[in-house]
């Protein structure tokens, strides 16, 4: 068989186109990136031209091209160079690079499509397909030589190595194109080659040439998608590193958060536990305090029933269960009003004068502008006072036997002074001293103890002082007790300044 070059040259075309088409449609799909897709429609309608215009004998072929459709591969030439200058732009990505020579070859493209349309349409119209043929021929192709040349050239300042591909397959295509049109219109000749061979061989260089510069993108395009993914890598990296900074730095203001949290919480049980050791302490010193009033009590009581003086016994002890109701109504309570207090001694001392048959006298001078309900007191703290001063003072005075409360103004706060007219302290101790069996004291100490405690729940200064009373000779004539109620910032900042000073005190 006798080996014909344009048929060689036709299949070869046709095979290419077809493969480069279906690839760069798939790649195109596959990547969105529009230069393949570009490409892809350029390559299927030159395919298309090269099917029209086919070396083999079609039948439908030649129905075609007997009507006014016969400019049809004409037209179809001004599709594929129109895809072709978009395959440019977005090949070359000319719109990052040079914006403006962007926007004029879009103009340029729109223009041509539209006008190469108009013009095919009024060829079918007028039934004349020559017309479209001159145009193409002596209008088009010229001015498409011009501005793919033109093109050619200002691809020269666009940055990359991919403008190489396009300069060269562009080129050779455009210098072969020429020469296979105008050939044999001037009536030249090359080595007695068929001008359409040109053509052919344009087409192949410029394919063949496109299709190392498209796989040499796919190459930048990965690298740039390596590149974007490594940096990716370091922001995230160093994100994290940010993000292990905050953490530490949070994790630290959490951790200070929540040991100041806990320490807050561990104050507050600290603080809890304290009062209700404190109000433990409290109620378990009044529990001393009233076994000790008490056992003196049943004492007076064991006394009349020795004598066998009944209607005393049961005067004291109707009296006593009294004074013993107020005691258990109280045992529970951490403070009760000063009058209530009061009222508490008056009963005492009126059981006391049972026994000393009414010989202590009484008396609580309360000035009218001090309320007494406002001030409160741990309950039965005065009664040992009393007590002292009965069985330590006025038991062992001749004559008469008086104890004053009075109330006054006294650095700014109210003071109680409790006077008695006994033996004194220093007899006291002397009597004390001389009795063979003797008992720890325990009632002041008690009281001492209680108001300390009292002072720490309530935030007070209550404090107390005891002095020795002396008459005009300086002898001793009695015992003061004096209180002061005061505030947290009022007067002394050591309360019970008399702690173990009555070394007489009875038990």
């Amino acid at each position: 068989m006798e080996f014909v070059p344009t048929l060689f040259f036709w299949q070869l075309m046709v095979t290419a186109l077809s493969i480069l088409g279906l690839m760069s449609l798939v790649i195109g799909y596959n990547s969105k990136e529009k230069s393949f897709l570009f490409y892809s429609v350029y390559t299927f309608f030159l395919l298309f031209y090269f099917i029209l215009i086919t070396p083999y004998d079609f039948e439908w072929r030649d129905q075609l091209f007997a009507t006014p459709f016969k400019s049809l591969r004409w037209y179809s030439q001004v599709i594929y160079n129109c895809s072709y200058f978009l395959f440019f732009l977005y090949f070359l990505d000319v719109k990052t690079h040079l914006y403006k020579f962007y926007k004029f070859i879009i103009k340029v493209v729109g223009i041509a499509l539209l006008v190469g349309t108009t013009v095919f349409l009024y060829s079918i119209l007028k039934g004349d397909a020559d017309i479209f043929e001159i145009f193409y021929i002596y209008i088009f192709v010229p001015v498409l030589f011009c501005f793919a040349v033109y093109t050619l050239i200002k691809s020269f300042v666009l940055p990359g190595r991919l403008k190489y591909f396009f300069i060269i397959g562009g080129g050779s295509f455009i210098i072969l194109a020429m020469m296979a049109l105008f050939f044999p219109i001037m009536g030249w000749s090359f080595f007695n080659m068929k001008p359409f061979v040109f053509f052919y061989i344009g087409i192949y260089i410029e394919q063949f040439v496109f299709a190392f510069g498209l796989a040499y993108k796919v190459k930048l395009i990965n690298f740039a998608l390596l590149e974007k993914s490594l940096e990716n890598q370091q922001i995230k990296e160093k994100q994290n590193r940010v993000l292990e900074v905050r953490l530490k730095e949070r994790e630290s203001d959490i951790l200070a958060i929540t040991a100041k949290a806990e320490e807050e919480r561990i104050s507050r049980l600290k603080s809890k536990f304290q009062e209700e050791i404190n109000h433990l302490h409290l109620v378990s010193l009044q529990s001393q305090m009233n076994p000790h009033f008490i056992f003196n009590a049943l004492n007076s009581i064991k006394v009349f029933l020795i004598e066998n003086d009944k209607q005393q016994a049961i005067y004291y002890l109707n009296k006593f269960s009294k004074l013993i109701r107020i005691i258990l109504k109280n045992i529970q309570v951490e403070s009760i009003p000063l009058q209530e207090e009061l009222s508490i001694l008056e009963l005492y001392v009126n059981i006391e004068n049972i026994r000393f048959e009414d010989k202590v006298n009484l008396s609580i001078n309360t000035p009218k502008h001090i309320n007494l309900q406002d001030i409160t007191v741990p309950p039965m703290i005065l009664q040992p006072f009393i007590e002292n001063a009965i069985w330590h003072g006025l038991m062992l005075q001749k004559g008469k036997k008086w104890i004053e409360l009075s109330f006054l103004q006294k650095r700014g706060t109210v003071a109680l002074q409790i006077r008695d007219n006994g033996i004194g302290r220093e007899k006291s101790k002397q009597h004390v001293g001389q009795k063979l069996f003797k008992k720890e004291p325990i009632g002041l100490k008690i009281s001492q103890e209680r108001i300390n405690y009292f002072n720490q729940k309530k935030g007070l200064n209550y404090s107390f002082t005891i002095n020795d009373l002396k008459n005009k000779d300086g002898k001793p004539s009695g015992t003061e007790i004096e209180f002061l109620f005061a505030g947290k910032k009022d007067g002394p900042t050591t309360p019970g300044q008399a702690h173990g000073i009555f070394n007489g005190d009875k038990p």
